[in-house]
């Protein structure tokens, strides 16, 4: 009888502490949050030094071998195919083994194997290699978006998405510099120094996530290890100066009997029932196709301007992959500052409408190039708007991606996600090669993009709107806690 009371009396206990998004909402934003961005954001950093190096040296790669035009695009193609393994594996990894293990192993392997790929004799060593780059690179991209939402109250979340998505572009600056500097035609590459270069930033953040980078409280309050993320949560608080209060929280409710027992299958299984369920599969699916398109209209065009823009500016082809990748920053600007005040879906409706409006314009440009001033003109301001626009998709569309699923399948469902997003950008090269070949100008890559964010337009009503939602710590919690914020005092419209 005094062991039935003791457990009323413990389980009241319970119910009166809050929630962990709760208490994360009460120590709120500040340097808590942004020592994690700079730790585990870099990722994003990373991914675009790696990546517009690796599109800029296909041309010397292939002169050195004598590759034919389909094996450049496949040399590319195995990045991204290496990048879509390890997205699916950076679901149930991180699930298992916690978010910031697959960051901190995903700077490693970078460092590790981009300089093998420097050292690569032969085009079999590097296609390998230039795969484990990839695999490490999709790693640690659905950990650190799982972390970002899990340690950020609802209101900065869009900031904090779009402000570790910008170190992207700055990734991509650092790569651009170091082009200008070894050739500003990007004629006559060193490609193996190059690589190695492109490496630097991963080394620094190697050191950087070991030692400030903190694991996910949502993941060691769900692997039953709760006084370890008490813990976690009190040192954000001490950073953010947030006051002196309790910072224990009500445990989810599938900490306690699932714990860290489980087996890789059991969880996967589990995750996947969640992710595929009834309420769930199809905006899954929406948001699968939505990442395609975002990714081809990105990485195809990423892999494209390289060789595009030596035909259509007749000098300075390496500053101009420059400023298109400064032109990214307004893009996660303005996706940010769209984050914070339209609902998602207004918001994905703008970017894809856009994209869509600047891929016509820098057609009609380039077809037309050389015939008066305005067709100029046209080039470039499609293009610039082809580099911006994206931007505003991927804090958009990312950030919709985590917060639809509950924490029990969040990493995995937004790894998902990212996974159909990398099939685009692992099949944009070949995509580009494909319709260059069979129909004789390149113009066609760009006319077909362009159809494919039409089509997006019309699913994205089918994805629930998440802004300013709580999220969820359990998939039975989802219909209560998913209901959207109202924005600047309008009504929630269904």
């Amino acid at each position: 009888m005094a062991s039935s009371s003791a457990t009323a009396d413990a389980d009241e206990a319970q119910e009166e502490k809050p929630t962990m998004p709760e208490v994360i909402e009460k120590i709120g934003f500040g340097p808590a949050q942004i020592r994690a961005a700079i730790c585990g954001g870099s990722v994003w950093l990373a991914d675009g030094a790696e990546l517009l190096l690796i599109s800029s040296v296909t041309k010397a790669v292939a002169e050195e071998w004598d590759l034919s035009a389909f094996v450049q695009g496949a040399i590319v193609t195995t990045v991204f195919m290496g990048i879509l393994l390890g997205n699916l594996c950076s679901g149930p990894g991180g699930s298992h083994f916690g978010r910031r293990e697959m960051i901190v192993t995903s700077y490693i392997g970078i460092v590790v194997f981009s300089v093998l790929c420097s050292l690569a004799s032969n085009v079999g060593w590097l296609v390998l290699w230039r795969f484990l780059v990839g695999w490490f690179i999709g790693l640690g991209q659905p950990a650190w978006l799982a972390i970002s939402v899990e340690v950020t109250p609802s209101a900065h979340r869009i900031a904090m998405g779009g402000g570790t998505q910008a170190l992207f572009c700055l990734g991509e600056v650092y790569s651009a510099y170091l082009l200008i500097i070894d050739d500003p035609s990007l004629l006559n590459l060193h490609w193996r120094t190059l690589l190695q270069l492109g490496a630097i930033p991963s080394l620094v953040m190697v050191f950087l996530s070991i030692f400030l980078l903190a694991q996910s409280p949502t993941f060691l309050a769900l692997k039953g290890r709760h006084q370890e993320a008490v813990e976690v949560l009190d040192s954000f608080r001490v950073q953010n100066s947030a006051g002196d209060f309790s910072v224990d929280f009500r445990l989810p409710p599938s900490s306690a009997p699932r714990g860290s027992a489980d087996t890789m299958l059991s969880l996967v299984s589990r995750q996947t029932k969640v992710i595929l369920g009834n309420k769930l599969l199809v905006p899954t699916l929406v948001v699968m196709f939505s990442c395609f398109m975002l990714n081809l209209s990105y990485y195809g065009c990423l892999f494209a301007f390289p060789q595009v823009l030596p035909e259509l500016i007749d000098t300075g082809a390496a500053s101009q992959l420059l400023v298109g990748a400064l032109m990214e920053l307004p893009g996660q600007f303005l996706g940010t500052v769209m984050g914070l005040t339209c609902y998602r879906k207004t918001g994905s409706k703008f970017y894809i409408s856009l994209t869509a409006c600047f891929m016509l314009l820098f057609i009609i440009g380039a077809n037309n190039n050389g015939r008066h001033w305005i067709f100029e003109g046209a080039v470039y301001v499609g293009y610039y708007g082809i580099k911006m626009m994206p931007q505003v998709g991927f804090v958009l569309i990312y950030q919709v991606a985590n917060e639809i699923y509950p924490t029990e399948a969040r990493t995995t469902g937004c790894a998902l996600c990212l996974a159909g997003g990398r099939v685009a950008a692992m099949l944009g090269p070949l995509i580009y090669e494909l319709t260059v070949e069979m129909t004789g100008t390149w113009l066609s890559f760009f006319l077909l993009v362009a159809a494919g964010c039409v089509l997006n337009l019309y699913l994205i009503d089918f994805i629930p709107e998440t802004a300013g939602a709580l999220l969820s710590d359990h998939h039975d919690e989802a219909d209560d806690k998913s209901v959207p914020v109202p924005l600047h005092g309008d009504k929630v419209m269904d």
